[in-house]
């Protein structure tokens, strides 16, 4: 009988435990996500990159991570992933003074070392290189720039290019490859 009661009393409960485990993992609509680690960080190579290609970004720095990396690039998610892949900011940017419909997409991915940056990025052929900042050595081929400076891979495209974004790429790419290697950077 007391066996009974216990589960009767056990059923009558058990909503009301999951309701509590619902209400405490909820947060209020206008709290925050908290910040994923690294992202002040990358926040201020980005800023660099904007100061030294005198650009304005398009809009806000979207944030990718493990959770939803899939949603930007699906087919090499896990080869990232395997990598060491921390954390993506994607940007888009213009010049200051840009008039057309062209602007140039800044993919900053934190791989959490220099090993997991060489496992996505081959080294850039020696025709294509250019020289970003001391020990960045950067792919430069057409409207694409790719290189790795410490933990990061940098990937910089021009999108409807109209003539003038190629000072634009070679201007953030500049940018973040100081400000990577610059003493103290991680």
């Amino acid at each position: 009988m007391r066996t009974l009661v216990g589960l009767v009393l056990l059923a009558a409960l058990a909503p009301l435990g999951a309701l509590a485990l619902l209400a405490g993992g909820c947060r209020e609509p206008d709290q925050a996500a908290p910040e994923p680690s690294g992202q002040a960080e990358m926040a201020g190579l980005l800023d660099a990159a904007r100061t030294a290609a005198k650009a304005e970004a398009k809009g806000k720095v979207v944030w990718y991570t493990r959770a939803n990396l899939f949603d930007y690039i699906d087919g090499q998610a896990e080869e990232f992933f395997d990598a060491g892949f921390v954390l993506l900011g994607h940007t888009e940017w213009k010049p200051s003074d840009a008039a057309g419909d062209g602007y140039v997409e800044l993919d900053l991915y934190d791989m959490g070392s220099p090993a997991g940056v060489a496992k996505v990025m081959p080294p850039p052929p020696g025709d294509k290189t250019v020289e970003l900042a001391p020990g960045v050595a950067a792919y430069r081929d057409g409207d694409l720039c790719e290189f790795g400076a410490g933990r990061y891979y940098v990937r910089i495209v021009a999108r409807r290019d109209d003539g003038g974004l190629k000072a634009l790429v070679d201007g953030l790419a500049k940018g973040v490859a100081a400000k990577a290697t610059a003493p103290g950077a991680r």
